[in-house]
């Protein structure tokens, strides 16, 4: 069966192209423009160009596809941006796949913490994709991962460069707010086996690593691979929502943003054998697997940490 993947040049979309090929299946990838294919590690021949905005791209995309894995999503931005991409987006993904009347798997990848909650815009919107994909009549898988590392990721990228350019690395609010670092390997294998069918019935699973770790385990890990003390000072919330907006005026790629900022002391975790039941493989933990951050220049984290 042919496999379309929406976003599939991004972070977690090049692993999840990559392991639907290794397992067999016709992959065919939509991306915004001829040519960002490239970035695949195996680009396949089956290519079409658009975004989840335009109703032609995705009927193109979706013509004679069995299953769908929709990856699209920003964090960056505001509630326009959001509403427009992960709400919007997946709407019309989802209308775009019923109207096909081949596909007979969805797969959309959401976030944890995802809820009806207008005052957090960017879990809103999540929460509204879902709605959408659950309403579709289309079988469908939701998964709803913790924050997602590996080689590429942006969030142990800006704490590796914190750690890596200051004496003392800042930790916003308490620090200990719980997260789950999932492996990005293993949310696509995660994926690739929900497209496979694996779970029955339309089912959200929330997926995360082995361990539930709070911020200042998480900032002790990325300090001690590498080499560092890990010496912490505590910022309150409120006295980094000023520097947080004149950095988003000021840099074309802030390290955080006020969407980033509001989720960022939240409690973010599932259950941590609920991959392992769910798609009988235990996820690695953080702690051993960060080793890519080393290759992270003095000057690279201070361009990170500025924003450039």
């Amino acid at each position: 069966m042919t496999v379309l993947v929406t976003g599939a040049t991004g972070f977690l979309g090049r692993r999840v192209v990559q392991g639907l090929l290794d397992t067999g299946q016709e992959v065919r990838v939509m991306v915004r423009r001829p040519g960002s294919e490239s970035a695949l590690y195996q680009p396949p021949t089956d290519v079409c160009y658009g975004d989840v905005s335009d109703p032609d791209a995705l009927a193109e995309a979706c013509r004679d596809v069995a299953a769908v894995v929709h990856l699209v999503a920003v964090i960056r931005g505001g509630a326009k941006e959001f509403d427009a991409i992960n709400r919007q987006g997946t709407a019309n993904v989802v209308a775009a796949a019923r109207a096909a009347g081949t596909v007979r798997r969805f797969v959309h990848v959401s976030a944890l913490g995802a809820g009806n909650a207008p005052e957090l815009p960017y879990l809103y919107s999540k929460w509204q994709g879902e709605q959408a994909v659950a309403s579709g009549g289309i079988p469908h898988t939701i998964l709803r991962p913790s924050l997602i590392f590996g080689p590429g990721d942006e969030f142990t990228a800006a704490v590796a460069a914190l750690v890596r350019v200051t004496p003392v690395t800042p930790v916003i609010g308490s620090g200990n707010n719980r997260l789950q670092p999932i492996h990005v390997d293993d949310a696509a294998a995660a994926i690739v086996s929900a497209v496979s069918g694996n779970l029955r019935g339309n089912r959200t699973v929330e997926i995360g690593g082995p361990e539930q770790l709070s911020y200042n385990d998480v900032v002790s890990v990325i300090a001690k691979t590498l080499g560092r003390s890990g010496r912490r000072v505590h910022v309150p919330v409120w006295a980094v929502r000023g520097p947080v907006a004149m950095l988003g005026l000021l840099t074309p790629r802030p390290p955080l943003n006020k969407a980033m900022l509001q989720l960022i002391t939240l409690r973010n975790v599932a259950d941590t054998h609920g991959v392992e039941r769910a798609f009988g493989f235990k996820p690695r933990p953080l702690a051993g697997n960060v080793d890519y951050l080393r290759d992270i220049t003095t000057g690279a984290a201070l361009r990170m940490t500025l924003g450039f």
